[in-house]
């Protein structure tokens, strides 16, 4: 009887786990993946993969972080295609780590304190203030680099191909990220973070500094776009306004079909990794199907209503317990 209730109680949370949904769209993609793909598990099908998946990972983290504060980022694949540019513009053979370093301040300074204090101390709608920043940072890059050009030493981007020691790149920045999350998601400032998602007139109450925390919030998904920043650029190795474009709207995909609610407050970072692995397995089928990229379009749409529909049964289901 103990086991039973066990078992029963287990599925029951797993039912009404937000990352669940996504899970199952996930092991379904994999199965087809593997049908189509007969070498997907080989060595070289697994890190031609991790290379493809890695930036919308880490742009889906960073999306997450936002998301889950109760925000959004409109703005944050125009921060990518900015960051290729200014680079790529700037970098010769013997300045790549300066011109890095001057990258990431940007991306800090833009996405993380901009959007953070526009919208976090002077309490500007998120939507439309990214929208905002996000065509600014477009007129920039264009400003810079009107045509898709630049300069990215073959040494630096080949790293993100052989990997180093026998260890794939894209890996190694995978790791550094979810040690970084590991870290994050342990602080008291992340538990904030939930907190005004859920409810911001409650935790202003509460005594939580929620206009610091959101900045805060924008602080740390700047991290992982940081990441993300360099593995585009060291997959593209030019810079072209075009660059990021995909990553705003994938990105906010990937957080619905992992279960993050856009409402903010609910969700895991885990669940926008699934997301990002469900769109490039999409991406992988599409391809190996030998279908219209029209489909792939349709296809997200679909998953992402399913998703939703998913999301949506439990607050039905409660409804449906407090009428009875």
């Amino acid at each position: 009887m103990g086991s039973a209730r066990g078992g029963s109680t287990f599925f029951r949370s797993l039912g009404r786990s937000t990352t669940f949904p996504a899970l199952l769209i996930l092991a379904v993609l994999l199965t087809a993946n593997m049908v189509l793909q007969p070498r997907f598990f080989s060595v070289r099908g697994f890190n031609m993969n991790l290379m493809m998946f890695t930036p919308l990972i880490l742009a889906s983290m960073a999306q997450g972080v936002i998301v889950i504060s109760g925000s959004i980022d409109m703005s944050l694949g125009s921060a990518i295609s900015m960051f290729t540019i200014f680079t790529s513009y700037f970098m010769t053979d013997s300045n790549v780590g300066w011109m890095l370093a001057a990258g990431f301040v940007l991306i800090f300074a833009t996405t993380g304190l901009l959007n953070g204090v526009a919208i976090g101390k002077f309490g500007l709608p998120a939507f439309i203030t990214t929208y905002a920043t996000s065509a600014i940072y477009l007129g920039l890059a264009k400003y810079i680099l009107p045509q898709a050009g630049g300069y990215v030493p073959e040494s630096f981007y080949k790293v993100y191909r052989i990997g180093l020691r026998g260890v794939p790149f894209p890996l190694l920045v995978l790791l550094l990220a979810f040690l970084i999350y590991w870290g994050m998601s342990r602080t008291a400032v992340f538990r904030f973070i939930y907190a005004i998602g859920s409810n911001e007139e409650g935790a202003y109450a509460s005594g939580i500094k929620v206009a610091r925390i959101r900045v805060l919030a924008h602080l740390f998904a700047a991290v992982f776009l940081c990441l993300a920043c360099l593995c585009v650029l060291m997959t593209v190795a030019s810079g072209d306004w075009r660059n990021g474009q995909e990553y705003t709207l994938n990105s906010v995909a990937t957080v619905v079909i992992g279960g993050i609610a856009l409402t903010g407050g609910k969700g895991t970072i885990l669940g926008a990794i699934f997301g990002a692995l469900i769109l490039g397995l999409l991406n992988n089928i599409i391809f190996y199907s030998q279908l219209s990229s029209y489909y792939q379009i349709f296809v997200k749409g679909m998953i992402v209503l399913t998703s939703l529909s998913f999301a949506a049964i439990p607050l039905l289901m409660r409804k449906r317990h407090a009428v009875l």
